[in-house]
């Protein structure tokens, strides 16, 4: 008689230990199951932000939809600084000078080329090289109207003329418009110059070189 109170007690016990078990395992996979949806939830929703850009049918550039929005100030003013840095720092040598005119000219429309086209018929790229002049252009402040393509943009600067003996400064103010065109290898910011005018470029100063 005890012998069979004992086996029921016990197997009484193994079916609560198992009852255990199971309502644990469910337990467990239910937490399991809502992680795994959420985590799946939130990752959708970040993969919305982005965009994948394919570049010729060869590279994947990921890049972040509200950040591009955000930073196409940044990089309009980028852009400009970039196109004065390759058109206006010239060395006294024609085949650095036609180097830096050609990248410039991917920066923008025909107006670029035209500017560089007058300076070459006033023979003002001549003068830089016999007179073994080397020009650096500093961009000191950019001035952009409007928070999107199209952007109005006026450029102000200092142009250094450094000669043997002197340099002269000059103040250089430029104007233009940009537009949104598509990224290339050649222009990465995605912007194009049009109608650019030098408004000022007039000497401030000349000192002498010690």
């Amino acid at each position: 008689m005890n012998t069979n109170f004992r086996y029921l007690t016990n197997l009484e016990s193994s079916f609560r230990l198992v009852r255990l078990v199971a309502i644990g395992a469910i337990v467990l996979s239910l937490a399991f199951a809502a992680v795994v949806a959420f985590w799946a939830l939130d990752t959708v929703e970040k993969s919305r932000e982005k965009i994948y850009v394919l570049d010729n049918g060869k590279s994947l550039t990921l890049a972040l939809a509200q950040d591009m929005n955000v930073n196409r100030s940044a990089e309009a003013k980028d852009h400009v600084r970039a196109f004065h840095r390759l058109f206006f720092n010239l060395d006294p040598d024609e085949t650095a000078i036609d180097t830096h005119i050609r990248e410039a000219a991917y920066y923008g429309d025909a107006s670029i080329m035209r500017l560089y086209t007058d300076l070459r018929e006033k023979g003002y790229f001549t003068q830089l090289i016999q007179g073994n002049v080397i020009q650096k252009v500093e961009v000191d402040s950019i001035a952009l109207t409007g928070n999107q393509s199209p952007f109005s943009v006026r450029t102000y600067a200092r142009q250094l003329l450094v000669r043997a003996n002197t340099i002269t400064t000059r103040r250089l103010i430029t104007e233009c418009n940009l537009i949104d065109i598509d990224r290339s290898d050649n222009n990465s910011h995605g912007f194009m110059i049009e109608r650019l005018k030098v408004l000022e470029n007039g000497d401030l100063e000349t000192i002498n070189r010690d």
